[in-house]
């Protein structure tokens, strides 16, 4: 996954942990997902009555921003993610951009049925910052709305799609002799088979050490493994003629969707003891 998704999904994990009253762990600026930022901040925006929007920001740091949560009674975080799928790039070639694949955001909890939802915004700052740390990053709460039933994440069923996705699209790259790639779905099926975590992976602090049900840390590591969606040299950049175009499209497609509803329905599994299937929000 790239960097953007695996900040909010490691944001929500980690939030969920520290609002159920797990020991506080610093998310900032040691969390992997945080290595390359030179800032993470948390903004309110309001809207005034000439249409003008106003930022305020309410937390500077991420660890700020969820003791700030906590001090609010929230319930915790239910990750989402909505598609755009512009007119002559889906979500799927975009993802390879800052900004694109869909918009993701962080749905807080808080009492009475009220939910928030942050969404963020990644900026270049310093290109040359001897430390690496190029990105600004902002999350801000973009509305407000009373909060959803709650349906407990079906992660037998995601991770049954996402290895489904991982063969279809893993059998084409054999077929087309793209060894690299078939590796990486490799991996990613090997982890799924063997129930256990891989070392391998880029972030393994997407969520505190035994937070997560061995079945939604499986899915997260495999996810990563499977993210093949980039840009310049990425499964993304692959072209092909007539009826392997077609088969390229079909299975890229049915990876890319697999991925993203693993993710959502891993990271969301870490809200733990709020929701029973079917039930509404406390």
């Amino acid at each position: 996954m790239n960097g953007e998704i695996a900040q909010i999904a490691a944001l929500t994990c980690h939030g969920n942990a520290f609002l159920s009253g797990k020991p506080e762990v610093r998310f900032f600026p040691g969390n992997s997902t945080c290595q390359y930022c030179e800032r993470v901040i948390f903004v309110a925006l309001k809207k005034s009555v000439f249409g003008i929007v106003r930022k305020t920001e309410v937390a500077d740091t991420p660890d700020a921003w969820l003791a700030l949560l906590k001090s609010r009674g929230a319930l915790g975080i239910r990750l989402g993610r909505s598609s755009h799928d512009e007119p002559g790039i889906p979500d799927r070639m975009s993802a390879g951009f800052v900004g694109g694949g869909g918009t993701w955001m962080m749905e807080v909890l808080l009492p009475r049925q009220t939910s928030e939802f942050w969404v963020p915004r990644w900026e270049v700052g310093n290109r040359n910052a001897p430390d690496r740390k190029i990105w600004r990053v902002t999350y801000g709460c973009v509305s407000e709305a009373k909060t959803s039933p709650l349906t407990a994440p079906d992660l037998t069923r995601a991770t049954r799609e996402l290895a489904e996705g991982l063969k279809d699209i893993r059998e084409f790259s054999v077929r087309q002799g793209t060894d690299g790639f078939t590796n990486w779905f490799d991996e990613a099926l090997n982890t799924i088979a063997a129930k256990g975590s891989n070392q391998h992976i880029y972030h393994p602090d997407l969520a505190p050490g035994g937070f997560l049900s061995d079945e939604a840390a499986v899915l997260l590591d495999a996810c990563q493994q499977a993210w093949v969606f980039g840009g310049m040299g990425s499964w993304n950049d692959l072209l092909f003629d007539g009826e392997d175009q077609r088969a390229y499209e079909r299975v890229s497609e049915g990876l890319f969707e697999a991925v993203n509803r693993a993710i959502q329905e891993a990271a969301t599994s870490s809200l733990k003891g709020t929701w029973t299937t079917g039930s509404s929000a406390p």
